[in-house]
Order: C-alpha cells, then structure tokens, then sequence
C-alpha cells in the first residue's frame, strides 16, 4: 500500500487503471516509456523513472511531488534534476522511487492528467523531416503545438513553457512522441481516441510489410553471448533492405537510444571473421549491440540485454512498418546521441532494468 492510502479515491484507482491500459497497448508504450501523472491540489502523482505502466496497479509506481516546488525550480535558468528531486514528498512517496525525468513538464501544464505515450502512430510521422507540415493538416482544428525535438526533460519542459497557451491540450513532440492533457479521464480518451483515428487514416496509406520469410539456416552462436530473436516479426527486419539501411544509420527515438544503442550493426555470418566481430560486440558496455542484424538470417540478441529490449526493438518493427520506404527521416544527431547515453538519469533507469 501506498504510505498515505487515503489518497486511493476512486478517481486515482481509475488513473492507475486507465494508466495500465495503455502499458498493455505496445503501440502507445513499450516498455519502461511513457509516463502519466494525476494532480491534486499541490501534489502531483506521477510515475517513477525507470518503471513500466503496465505495472500501474500491481505495484508502487507513483511519486508525489510538489508542483509549486517544480516550477520554482525551474525559475533558476541553470534547474538541474538533483533540483526536480527535491520536490518528492517524502513522508507519502514509496520508498526507492525517483519521479520520471519528465515530472518538470508535467508540472507546467496546467491540467489535471497528463498522458505522455510514444505512440507509434505519431512516432510513425514525427521521425519524418518536415513532419510539422503534415500534422498542420491532420490537427488544424484541435488546440496543439509542435514541439521540435529538444532532450526530455528541463528543456523540454522550458520549450513547452516557451511555445504554449493555457488553451493547448496536445503536443506532438518530434524525434519523441505525444502529450494529451485533460481535466478528466473521459476527456483523455476521446482525445486519444481521436488522435488515433486520424493517424491511422494516414498510416493505413503507407502501411508495408516485408513478405520475405526467413529461411531455415542455420547459425551456431554457442558461446557468443548472443541468441535468436523468438519473435518472426523482428526477424523479418534482417529480410528486408530498405529496413536494414535505416535500423543500421542511426537511430530515431531517444528510447531506442537507451535500450538499444546509437545503430544497429548488420553482419554476414558467412564472412570469415563473423564469431570474432561478435564476441567482440558482445563485450561492448550496453546498450551498445544489444541487437544485432543477421543479414537474411533474423535478429540476434545479446544474453544481457536490458529487460524491454524486446519490446524496444518490437517497436522498431511495427514503426518502420508505418514508415514508407522513400520517406526522409530525421535522426538524433551526434550530440543528441552523446547526451543521452551519458545522462545519469538514463543510466538510472537502464539499471532500474537490468
């Protein structure tokens, strides 16, 4: 039970619950991503880094903290995590729990529920240069801003102080995901509900899939720190090219980056030095080449991976299915990249899921 149980109304058991419907959607969350919140009056339940909704009513995974705390913090230009931190009510907060590292962004939106998903839907679009312009034209007259791509957490929190009205109620953030706001759940899921609707008008347009199956071959990875993939769907990524070029130049979303490194790397099993290139892959820290491409044979994943990786790079498969093969796509620069990777907060939930 939650210190503070009298907390539990029937509003907050419904938040918890519609909270674990979207963990089990894996195209809203995958794994440890996305985050919800639920205010009253100074305090804000919002869920702990690190941690899956699809646990919201099996286990603690809410952290009170103070919303007026947040937003003095962030008054300071130079606002660090350490400062966020400090606004967790301690006497009512489980024990161990830090608040996701998008608690300051919650706290700035002045609704009552905040959803923060990765919707492939969105994603699906939002990883496209100049995706602004399409969303413009699918979302004209809903109240909305597009936030170009900006680290989570305090500057994204900032950029969304700079951009929007007290009106806007949906973000679409690039390179990122999506941000629903209401003053009830009911008028969270119509939003959704419409969102996603409109979305997959798009998507059902470009939907492709790789009708190449893989073949029986066969590859002894004994010893190398690495197994197949069980799921036929990943595998199908190493049967097709124009999805290999894209999974192996770079990467999309900043929870890819976390789970499974800045690239993909493709081998040739049948090249001479293929055990040696993958017991070298093998020792790199994660989420380096936690995954790895078996050009025509399936997707190899290393025994240590990260809990999730799975789901992450389930993910990879059913975004770039949405994503037509001549689309331009945007990825993480080198300094997007550099930052997450070395983001303490990130090497806390990476650990949160080892």
């Amino acid at each position: 039970m939650i210190k503070g149980s009298d907390f539990r109304s029937k509003e907050y058991e419904l938040f918890l619950e519609h909270s674990e419907e979207i963990g089990l959607d894996r195209t809203m969350v995958q794994a440890a991503g996305g985050n919800t919140s639920i205010k009253e009056g100074d305090t804000m339940w919002i869920k702990s880094s690190g941690k899956w909704l699809i646990d919201a009513r099996s286990s603690e995974l809410m952290v009170p903290v103070s919303i007026s705390q947040i937003k003095d913090a962030l008054k300071d230009s130079s606002c660090s995590y350490d400062e966020i931190l400090k606004s967790i009510d301690l006497k009512i907060s489980p024990d161990g729990l830090r608040p996701s590292v998008e608690a300051p962004m919650h706290a700035i939106l002045d609704f009552k529920f905040i959803f923060h998903t990765h919707d492939i839907f969105i994603n699906a679009l939002a990883v496209q240069k100049n995706s602004q312009i399409e969303f413009e034209k699918i979302f004209s007259d809903l109240n909305w801003r597009f936030i170009p791509y900006v680290k989570p957490g305090i500057e994204l929190s900032y950029k969304l102080m700079q951009l929007k009205s007290f009106k806007d109620n949906v973000f679409i953030l690039e390179n990122h995901g999506l941000i629903v706001c209401g003053e009830s759940l009911e008028e969270i899921r119509h939003l959704y509900q419409d969102i996603r609707v409109r979305l997959k008008k798009l998507h059902n347009k470009n939907s492709i899939k790789s009708n190449i199956k893989p073949a029986n071959r066969v590859v002894d990875l004994r010893n190398t720190g690495y197994k197949f993939c069980k799921d036929e769907s990943v595998n199908s990524l190493a049967f097709y090219q124009p999805w290999i070029d894209k999974l192996t130049k770079g990467v999309l979303l900043p929870d890819f980056l976390v789970f499974l490194g800045p690239k993909l790397l493709a081998l040739n099993p049948n090249e001479d030095d293929f055990i040696e290139k993958l017991n070298k892959s093998s020792k790199a820290p994660l989420p380096f080449n936690s995954c790895i491409v078996l050009v025509g044979y399936g997707i190899i994943v290393r025994n240590d991976a990260l809990r999730g990786t799975l789901e992450i790079i389930r993910c990879v498969h059913d975004l770039l299915s949405l994503i037509p093969d001549n689309a331009d796509l945007q990825y993480l620069n080198s300094n997007e990249t550099t930052f997450l990777l070395n983001w303490e907060a990130e090497h806390y939930r990476q650990k949160q899921n080892q």
